[in-house]
């Protein structure tokens, strides 16, 4: 067991934290970089602030319209989502077995809408399973329509379920 009241975490699987979402993403992320994988954020908050909260020793990148590197601070354009792909895609190549954690998906469907975003995640999560890697995204279900909200959980594993669709099913 893992020492405390969340669930173990499957490799190749992508998670949706809704219940208090954020801080049980964090505390999930943690517990995995202390079990010694390698991790990295993408967040719309600030990654000072982030820093701040969670005190990572992982790379942090910042979701945000101004691209340009102040402070050592990496940022991606919300608007590119296949960048947003690409960095995790590359991340969990380079390290298989490796944790991601992107906050802010409710600000790239501000941006982009559902559809794109809906796409985008499909995509990042077959390269999680293939990679026997994690995903880890919370989210705000008071934020998306019901039919969104369905969509997502149809393709992500729910912390402490068992989860039989959509690619990040880890068969054993």
């Amino acid at each position: 067991m893992n020492g405390d009241d969340e669930p173990a975490l499957k490799s190749g699987s992508s998670y949706l934290f809704t219940d208090k979402g954020v801080q049980r993403a964090y505390d999930s992320f943690k517990r995995l970089l202390s079990e010694g994988k390698r991790g990295l954020v993408i967040t719309r908050t600030h990654p000072t602030r982030v820093q701040q909260l969670y005190g990572l020793d992982c790379p942090i990148m910042w979701i945000a319209k101004s691209v340009k590197p102040v402070g050592g601070v990496m940022s991606l354009e919300p608007t590119r989502l296949m960048k947003i792909h690409s960095t995790v895609s590359d991340f969990i190549k380079a390290n298989p077995g490796a944790v991601v954690l992107l906050d802010g998906l409710e600000y790239l469907i501000t941006e982009n809408g559902f559809a794109p975003v809906m796409k985008a995640i499909q995509l990042t999560n077959e390269e999680v399973a293939m990679s026997s890697s994690y995903l880890l995204v919370p989210i705000d279900p008071r934020t998306l329509e019901t039919q969104q909200l369905g969509l997502l959980e149809r393709e992500f594993s729910l912390p402490g379920e068992d989860h039989l669709g959509g690619p990040s099913t880890a068969f054993s």
